[in-house]
């Protein structure tokens, strides 16, 4: 290292300072078309190669290389914390308990998991089956 490296060093406050030159602030290729490939990506669609192929007729004319970086990315950063959904054991028990014995929280997560349900279905008519003749016993 030269002597004005280890000058610039040292002198640097803090890790922000040091992080300069040509590089930096640079807008890149992908700004652009990152609004598209997050929406993309939260509609579960993970597949670098699938969303390049995607944006290019869109106008990207940059390489494949620097959508699977950005998506590399995303998948390594930490995910928000939610809420693990209540097991079926326990949505069954709130479901058969009286109303009277729930907690005000389970009677709130009750109310969240039947708003998600789709509503029962009657049975469908059965059809019985005719024996034909070498088909059963």
């Amino acid at each position: 290292m030269t002597w004005r490296t280890v000058k610039a060093l040292a002198d640097a406050a803090s890790p922000e300072e040091l992080l300069r030159g040509q590089w930096q602030g640079r807008p890149s290729v992908l700004n652009e078309y990152k609004p598209y490939l997050d929406d993309r990506w939260s509609e579960g669609c993970t597949n670098a190669w699938k969303l390049c192929e995607e944006i290019v007729p869109l106008g990207y004319k940059g390489s494949y290389q620097r959508v699977s970086a950005y998506l590399r990315q995303k998948r390594t950063s930490p995910r928000p914390v939610t809420a693990q959904p209540p097991s079926p054991r326990t949505v069954a028990g709130w479901i058969l308990r009286r109303p009277t014995a729930l907690s005000e929280t389970e009677q709130l997560q009750l109310k969240t998991v039947l708003a998600h349900c789709r509503p029962a279905q009657p049975p469908r008519p059965r059809r019985w089956h005719r024996p034909r003749p070498g088909c059963c016993h």
